[in-house]
């Protein structure tokens, strides 16, 4: 290996390698191809700049790739990229030449000085109550097999907490229907997890697995949990369409798939007491200030509280 990064100069020699070295880390493949296309959007600005090899990238050329993705537009809509895209495309380009660094494919760290757009917390909109979350699940009582399946999977999105990959991601054998558990495997950051989920929820897998699952299995199927209809694994990007359709249809939200149900899990154990480093657990969050954005949803629930039981609060 040590002959083959000496020889590195290109861009695209050096995405290619940062790719692998990524895999050999442990990084999941949906990680991977999100920091593949967010460095081949650089390289391509690069190579408008004549920039080609990594030895040309400096600090100014860091510079002038955040004023090009502040001025960018939409062709679509003309509207500028967010501040959190913004964010994302310079996180990724900054990683990636630490690990050039790291490697000595470039000797000077200038990429250190970078400073990183400030994004803040990012709160959800909107959350819906207890009451909406089973006006959604009751949408899937018209779409007879089907709906079925999907009430399976958005109860267990909703008792679980899971994200949209660790949901599609999911065989059989991971839900313990006697233990009333979820294994996730490899979930963010490659970590396992064990996750509680209820006896509804079971209700909910086994109906599935029983009536549905067998209509919908082919050789291709394995040992996936949730099939589509082709009976191959479901693809992440169909549960956001089944779920979003779902939220739709209920006209609880206009917008919102499958992370809308994972915030009201968090935000709904939060205001029912449960200690936020379970909830932290439960999400698979590596940070705990990533589990406090929900503590802000709950927040006028906690000024009621205050205001009703803090001795001061009835003082004026």
């Amino acid at each position: 290996m040590k002959e083959r990064v000496k020889q590195l100069s290109s861009l695209d020699e050096c995405l290619s390698f940062y790719l692998e070295d990524c895999l050999a880390r442990g990084q999941s493949n949906a990680t991977i191809t999100s920091k593949q296309n967010l460095l081949l959007m650089f390289i391509g600005w690069a190579a408008t700049k004549k920039i080609t090899v990594v030895f040309e990238v400096d600090l100014f050329v860091m510079e002038e790739y955040r004023r090009y993705l502040s001025a960018y537009r939409k062709p679509k809509d003309n509207e500028p990229l967010s501040i959190v895209t913004q964010s994302q495309r310079l996180i990724a380009l900054r990683v990636f030449l630490e690990r050039m660094f790291y490697y000595d494919v470039i000797t000077d760290n200038f990429f250190a000085k970078f400073e990183l757009p400030r994004t803040g917390r990012r709160l959800p909109k909107f959350i819906p109550d207890e009451e909406e979350i089973e006006l959604i699940i009751n949408q899937t009582k018209t779409k007879g097999n089907i709906g079925i399946r999907d009430k399976a999977i958005l109860e267990i999105y909703y008792a679980g907490g899971l994200r949209r990959t660790e949901l599609a991601n999911l065989d059989i054998r991971h839900v313990d229907t006697k233990d009333l558990t979820v294994t996730v495997r490899k979930g963010k950051g490659g970590y396992d997890r064990v996750v509680p989920i209820v006896e509804r929820t079971v209700d909910a897998i086994n109906e599935y697995l029983t009536k549905v699952r067998p209509l919908l299995a082919t050789f291709a199927s394995g040992d996936a949990l949730f099939l589509g209809e082709t009976g191959k694994r479901i693809l992440s990007s169909k549960l956001t369409e089944i779920v979003g359709e779902y939220i739709r249809r209920s006209g609880v939200a206009d917008a919102g798939a499958c992370h809308l149900l994972r915030h009201a899990t968090g935000t709904h154990m939060l205001r029912n007491g449960a200690d936020i480093r379970y909830v932290q657990e439960m999400l698979g969050h590596e940070d705990l200030n990533t589990t406090q954005i929900y503590t802000h949803v709950v927040i006028n629930d906690l000024k009621k509280v205050h205001q009703q039981t803090h001795p001061f609060a009835s003082k004026h």
